[in-house]
């Protein structure tokens, strides 16, 4: 039983139709215009417009708990892309991996909207009869802050706030099977998948 808490953001872990991850994602840009420091496990959202001389989109860190995500960051990218910003060398390496605050970098990022991640409730786990019944519905992001120290996303779902409502950003599909979470622990994690993401068809669906 998970007594333990060990929160580091969204996990990208299979599809929706249970096949394993396709590996595939996007390259975007964050400006050093912009002040958010990003961590991988982290939700982004769109903004808009394109900074980069290459042309990917520019993202920012999800803002609102309730707002709609462009896709979950796996990873960031410390080589240039071709062109005059983020260019190496880049000689913090051996620290935490994460987009430091007003720095030029590319991220990787899941924006598929059959992806499914990881990522744990937040606060105290639910009893056992509360977390099942929490499955189909849909939730919302927290959005603390990463642990520079560590380098691990803040982001969770939230505790509260779980409903029908089509137009959450996040969609409770199922849960970890394993010893390490069982229904009403201490710490408990969910599987969900973005609801209503930027590059899916309207505003999301409902939960059940």
């Amino acid at each position: 039983m998970s007594s333990v808490s060990r929160i580091n953001g969204f996990r990208y872990v299979k599809n929706v139709v249970g096949g394993a991850m396709s590996g595939q994602v996007e390259t975007c840009f964050v400006p050093a215009s912009d002040a958010t420091v990003i961590m991988v496990g982290d939700a982004v959202q769109l903004l808009g417009d394109s900074r980069s001389p290459t042309g990917v989109p520019t993202v920012t860190r999800q803002a609102s708990a309730t707002g709609v995500p462009y896709g979950i960051v796996v990873g960031i990218a410390f080589e240039g892309m071709g062109d005059v910003q983020n260019v190496p060398p880049v000689n913090d390496l051996n620290t935490p991996i994460y987009r430091r605050a007003s720095t030029d970098r590319y991220l990787l990022v899941v924006t598929d909207p059959n992806a499914i991640f990881e990522v744990q409730l937040a606060g105290a786990g639910p009893a056992a009869a509360a977390a099942t019944a929490m499955v189909g519905l849909n939730g919302q992001f927290t959005l603390t802050a990463g642990n520079t120290s560590s380098g691990a996303s803040g982001m969770q779902l939230d505790s509260a706030g779980q409903a029908t409502t089509a137009t959450l950003p996040l969609k409770i599909v199922g849960f970890p099977y394993r010893p390490d979470n069982v229904p009403g622990d201490a710490f408990f994690s969910f599987y969900v998948k973005l609801n209503g993401s930027t590059l899916s068809n309207g505003t999301g669906q409902a939960g059940v």
